[in-house]
């Protein structure tokens, strides 16, 4: 199946599989730093398979996962989620109430927002001086042998692939249109060891990549992957999980 940039129907198995984790501690500093009080209303949206879900529901809140993809919220549907509400919706059209949340997520996901439209939508939907952060685990390539032939390995293969957004000015872009002020970041770093399928479906599961390679690039660059890690049982994957937090305008 060819894959579309931004539809993750054929890669949502992978997804679900071989994903990463983001640091608990990460979580935890920011609902302190934002007084996240128990039972406040708080929206992930861009949920996928409920990754970063699944680290809110260890905090006493009120949950909605917003997520657009059909099968990525099959994917999560076969959990148990402890009162959290799943439903259909996007960055443009969130589905939820005026003035209903006290706090917005995006994690791994506001690339595919168009800020412009986006931006006003989300500050409809948040209490005065409510909160919106978006966070991405981005690879330490330059922590791992692995990742820096893996990364070299695309380079070569798939010369169209961009993943410039992971260096967007993400603080301006969340302050771009008037409706967010007062940004702040947190970064904290994490490894996550993966066996060597894992590792495999990590690279299936990225639809950007799936995009710009096509059935018959992506087949030989995971080949090429799976040769080079043969003798290979298990990886310890570095990411830097950075976030972005804004302050909704009264």
């Amino acid at each position: 199946m060819k894959t579309s940039p931004g539809d993750f129907t054929p890669q949502a198995e992978a997804y679900a599989r071989a994903r990463p984790p983001y640091p608990a501690d990460l979580v935890t500093l920011l609902v302190k730093v934002l007084e996240m009080e128990p039972a406040t209303a708080v929206a992930e949206i861009g949920a996928g398979t409920g990754i970063f879900t699944r680290l809110l529901t260890a905090h006493p809140l009120a949950l909605t996962a917003i997520e657009p993809n059909v099968e990525m919220r099959r994917m999560a549907s076969s959990d148990d989620w402890n009162g959290v509400r799943w439903q259909d919706g996007t960055f443009e059209e969130t589905g939820l109430a005026d003035d209903s949340q006290r706090w917005l997520i995006a994690a791994q996901a506001f690339h595919w927002a168009k800020p412009e439209t986006a931006l006003p939508e989300l500050w409809r939907t948040l209490r005065p001086n409510g909160f919106f952060t978006v966070l991405w685990n981005n690879r330490d390539n330059d922590s791992s042998p692995v990742l820096t032939w893996t990364r070299q390995l695309i380079e070569e293969m798939v010369p169209n692939f961009d993943e410039g957004y992971r260096n967007h000015p993400w603080s301006e872009v969340l302050t771009s249109t008037g409706h967010f002020d007062h940004p702040f970041e947190l970064t904290v770093p994490h490894k996550v060891p993966m066996s060597r399928a894992r590792y495999l479906d990590l690279w299936r599961s990225h639809n950007l990549l799936n995009a710009a390679a096509g059935p018959e690039r992506m087949k030989a660059f995971l080949n090429e992957v799976e040769s080079r890690l043969a003798d290979t049982e298990s990886i310890d994957v570095p990411y830097l999980c950075r976030s972005w937090t804004v302050c909704a305008k009264a």
